[in-house]
């Protein structure tokens, strides 16, 4: 059996998801990918040509089986529920999504439908690295303006109360010290602050 794996149902693996194109009219498979062809449990080997019929319609209820059959005819797109069953009997809850394909040369009118997992632990590892990836690069943009931005203020901050006090302490002493004293807090703070902005890079 050789069976034709193009671009589309190819890229679509990438990301998990069976695909198959069929023809509209006996909805008969013309292309394929990995993912689809382990999905389909049948009792005896099949020609692939009908892996759709005999693996695929079975499991689709009746009422979603006529508006699918109904949109291969009209050739529009229709969203349907496929409960498949694995091997050890577990069952497999996918959405059918078709959608028509008019005018390709290679394969003229088609259908392609791609089952969606209502469970997927492929996009569940990518979900989980998005959302860690949003949570590093939210750090690191707390980080940079924390340092770039508040630290610096800070420091511009300190560096004013020390031009204040010099020119404050010539007409009071206690005021002078009291400008200095806050220079230096401010200072304190900025040191504080870069050791903390530092102890979070180390642990990311």
């Amino acid at each position: 059996m050789t069976a034709l794996r193009e671009e589309v149902c190819t890229l679509l693996q990438e990301f998990g998801l069976p695909a198959v194109r069929v023809k509209p009219a006996s909805a008969e498979v013309i292309e394929f990918n990995g993912l689809f062809s382990s999905l389909i449990n049948v009792a005896a080997p099949l020609d692939y040509r009908l892996w759709f019929v005999e693996g695929v319609l079975p499991h689709i209820a009746r009422a979603d089986r006529v508006r699918w059959e109904t949109a291969l005819t009209d050739r529009t797109p229709v969203q349907v529920q496929v409960a498949f069953k694995s091997v050890d009997g577990r069952v497999l809850d996918f959405e059918m999504r078709s959608s028509a394909s008019v005018g390709q040369k290679k394969f003229g009118q088609s259908l392609l439908c791609v089952f969606i997992p209502h469970t997927n632990p492929f996009f569940e590892r990518i979900y989980a690295a998005h959302l860690s990836e949003g949570r590093e690069l939210e750090r690191c943009r707390i980080r940079n303006e924390l340092h770039k931005g508040v630290s610096q203020q800070l420091l511009g901050a300190a560096f004013g109360c020390r031009l204040l006090a010099g020119k404050v302490v010539k007409l009071s002493e206690a005021l002078g010290k009291e400008a200095s004293d806050l220079a230096e807090l401010l200072n304190e703070a900025v040191l504080e602050l870069q050791n903390l902005v530092q102890s979070s890079e180390n642990q990311g």
